[in-house]
Formats: C-alpha cells, structure tokens, sequence
C-alpha cells in the first residue's frame, strides 16, 4: 500500500515539475553563473602559474638559496644577524579599528616578520603596545614562537625618547636618499589599518609626543596615483630592501604594488630633486634631526588625541 503512495507522489511531482518552466531571464542568469563559475577556474589557474613562476624567479635572484627553506632558516636569527637597526610597528590604534581590520593588521605583522627572516641580515624587528583584539589574535597564531621582540608595554616606555623616529607620510621631514639608516635610531611604523578614515593620525601623534618624525623619500624616485600610505608589511619591505641594497628606487620598484604605481620621475641625477605636490616646500633632510639627537625640536600644541 505504501509503495503505491509513493509511485503516485513521485509521479505527481514530476508531473509538477515538467509542467514548471524557466524563463529566459532566468536561463540567461544560469549562463552567466556558469560562465562565471568557468572564468573562476581559468583566473586560478593563471594565478597558480604566476605564483609557481614567482617561486622560481625569486630562487633564482636569491643571494642565499638557503633562506628559502625552513631548515635554512632557523639559524638566521636577529640575535644572530651583523645588521642592529631596530624597526617597530606601534599598535596602539587597537581600539580605533574593527575586528576585521584588526585582522588584517595581525596578517601584516605576520608578512613583515616573513620578510625580516629571509633577509640576508635581519634588522631587530619589534611590535609594541600589543593589548586587546590585536594580543588574543598574535597568541592564536604563536607569535610568541616568532623571532620578534613583542612587549606590551607602550613605545615610549621601550625606547628612549630621542632614539624614536616616527615614520608619516605627512611628515615635512624626509630620510636622507644618500645616507644609511642609523641604528642609534628606532624606525617606527603606525599599525593601524583604517582605509585613509583618520589621515594625519601618526603624524598628530608624533607631535603631540615631540618625536622625531619623518616620510620615506617615495616622490623624490618613484611617481604614485594614491596618496603615500603604506601597509606595514610594505614599508617594512622597503626598508630591508633598503638596508641590504642602498637603493631606493629600487626598494620603492620592488616593494610598492603596481597598482599604486605611476610613472617614474624622470631623472639623470644620483639625488632626484623632485618634490611631492603634498609637501611644496624643500623638504628637510633627516640628517638635520641625527645631528640634533639630545635636543628635540619645540614644537607647537598639537591637538590631543584620545587613544
């Protein structure tokens, strides 16, 4: 009996469902689902071939195959390294930005000490004001087993006030293009990723502390279609590419994406004189700020900044 009511409701619903018809808006959405789904295959494909060329490409320009491995690379460790100058990403932003983009900021620290570790000589890479979301997700991933100075405690209370040098694309200072980064100072980068909504944040931020301040000398090699801000990981990329190359532009043409990329300033020049449409004026060598380290410069009453 059983089985013949379920002959009878199979039948009654193919019967329902032959009778069901699919319009030709419907069928032209079905198309484009499937030849998305098939471009889908085709753009991973492409990009797994680009990455394995990349791989090999980078095998190839490699000064030391061996950084390349795992095995290479557990004893090529900043206690061990010749190169003493010291980068920090300061996080005390955590409470400005998103879970999201907390997230993303953690993905970059995680990039940047990548990149410290296959460096020929890694510089002494630390990460500072470490509290709330930014902590549970670097515990989460074992930071503490990376090869980083993490703390805690705030910047100001790690380094000593005339060693911090605040790196701001606002900054009407630039780090000199002819001399090598110091390690008597402390390269500090704003890990804060908040999609350009609070612009001049770590340069207020220098000023209201009276620190050092300066930018990377990207107008004076390199021309940009966005404005000169920088993910962590890409500026922590320059700067190794800096110190191990003594090349800027290159260092800028390596590291910077190529979607933020113009034309390049044209230039015979050793020292290109191009100055950035933001900063008008000269801008001033940060060789004038080494020389002044004991006395740092007044500067006017910035307005506070609640963090």
């Amino acid at each position: 009996m059983s089985t013949a009511v379920e002959e009878e409701t199979s039948s009654t619903t193919n019967d329902v469902e032959s009778t069901v018809k699919v319009s030709k808006n419907q069928q032209r959405k079905q198309k484009r689902y499937e030849l998305m789904l098939e471009r889908r295959k085709s753009k991973r494909k492409e990009e797994k071939a680009k990455q394995k060329q990349r791989r090999i490409d980078k095998i190839r320009k490699a000064e030391d195959p061996s950084l390349l491995t795992r095995h290479g690379l557990k004893s090529n460790r900043m206690e061990n390294s010749s190169c003493r100058i010291r980068i920090c990403i300061d996080c005390r932003y955590d409470s400005m930005m998103s879970d999201k983009d907390v997230g993303s900021l953690q993905k970059q620290i995680a990039f940047c000490y990548s990149a410290n570790r296959r460096a020929l000589a890694p510089c002494q890479f630390y990460v500072t004001n470490i509290d709330g979301q930014l902590d549970k997700r670097l515990e989460k991933n074992s930071a503490k087993n990376w090869d980083i100075h993490l703390r805690n405690e705030p910047l100001e209370q790690v380094f000593p006030h005339e060693d911090i040098l605040y790196l701001t694309s606002e900054s009407e200072n630039v780090l000199s293009s002819t001399e090598p980064l110091d390690e008597r100072t402390v390269y500090v980068i704003g890990g804060i990723v908040d999609h350009n909504s609070r612009k001049g944040l770590c340069y207020q931020l220098a000023l209201q502390n009276k620190w050092r301040h300066a930018r990377l000398p990207i107008d004076e090699f390199i021309k940009m279609n966005t404005r000169r801000v920088l993910a962590c990981n890409h500026v922590m990329e320059i700067l190794l590419n800096y110190i191990q190359l003594k090349d800027w532009k290159k260092a800028f043409e390596e590291n910077i994406p190529k979607r933020k990329q113009e034309i390049q300033a044209n230039s015979d020049d050793d020292i290109p004189q191009t100055v950035s449409p933001e900063h008008p004026e000269e801008p001033k060598s940060c060789a004038e700020v080494h020389e002044r380290r004991e006395e740092v410069a007044e500067a006017e009453e910035p307005p506070s900044i609640n963090l």
